[in-house]
């Protein structure tokens, strides 16, 4: 069934409330690909662990393959402007709502015809992000309200590391994004993660906190390990394994 089918069904069942709310919110993937979240702040290393990911499931022989948010779409591409202060949107429900069209057009074009296919897909940022960053001045009710059709990881994977860590990895860059940018900022954002990994958990949807400080090669083993429970029934027979490096 696509996410098309998905939304109409659920919008259906809605309104004729054979369901509440809660149920509507981020759909089960269906497929038999399997989509792994990795998130944190800016400077947590959820690109590093995303790529890594990549080849780890590439040696398994699991066929995959790795994409990010913002994504490379049209809207993406203008998210992206907006990040790095080439274009400024109106205000911050205008910034959400471009985020959250963003992602359905990347779910829409993009994830879900790789789930179809049986590819897994690792995304470096999902829903989780827009729970995160745009509640600093939007409701996160109206947030998950905007980003309910985005269909639900199998696996999301949190990097927790300390607002100075983070901001001590990108110190170094030469152009810094909007949220990079002050430091209280990003501990509010922070702040906004444990919130909504706390409202997600509420409903049902666990997403794995991991200590972000330690060596990429000991993060990533850990995520290995998560990830293998997911990927194990997919792929009997496979060595799920990877030794830190």
């Amino acid at each position: 069934m696509s996410l098309r089918h998905l939304c109409r069904l659920e919008v259906a069942t809605a309104v004729s409330g054979g369901c509440d709310n809660l149920a509507m919110l981020n759909p089960r993937n269906p497929h038999p690909g399997a989509l792994i979240v990795i998130e944190g702040i800016d400077g947590s290393g959820s690109t590093t662990q995303s790529e890594l990911l990549l080849a780890w499931l590439q040696r398994a022989g699991v066929q995959a393959t790795l994409t990010s948010e913002p994504s490379k779409g049209p809207i993406g591409g203008a998210l992206r402007a907006h990040l790095s202060r080439q274009i400024e949107l109106s205000g911050p429900e205008a910034e959400a709502l471009a985020f959250a069209a963003d992602r359905m057009d990347h779910v829409d074009a993009e994830i879900v015809p790789a789930l179809e296919r049986g590819v897994t897909v690792v995304t470096d940022r999902y829903y989780l992000s827009s729970l995160a960053y745009q509640a600093l001045s939007c409701d996160l009710a109206w947030l998950r309200e905007i980003n309910r059709f985005a269909i639900r990881p199998d696996l999301t994977v949190f990097l927790s590391v300390p607002v100075d860590v983070g901001m001590a990895r990108f110190s170094g860059r030469a152009a810094r994004e909007r949220f990079e940018e002050d430091r209280g900022e990003l501990a509010r954002i922070a702040g906004r993660y444990e919130a909504a990994i706390a409202a997600l958990a509420a409903d049902g949807e666990e997403v794995k906190v991991i200590d972000g400080t330690r060596t990429p090669g000991e993060i990533h083993v850990e995520i290995v390990q998560l990830a293998a429970g997911v990927l194990a029934p997919r792929y009997p027979g496979l060595s799920m394994v990877e030794e830190a490096g």
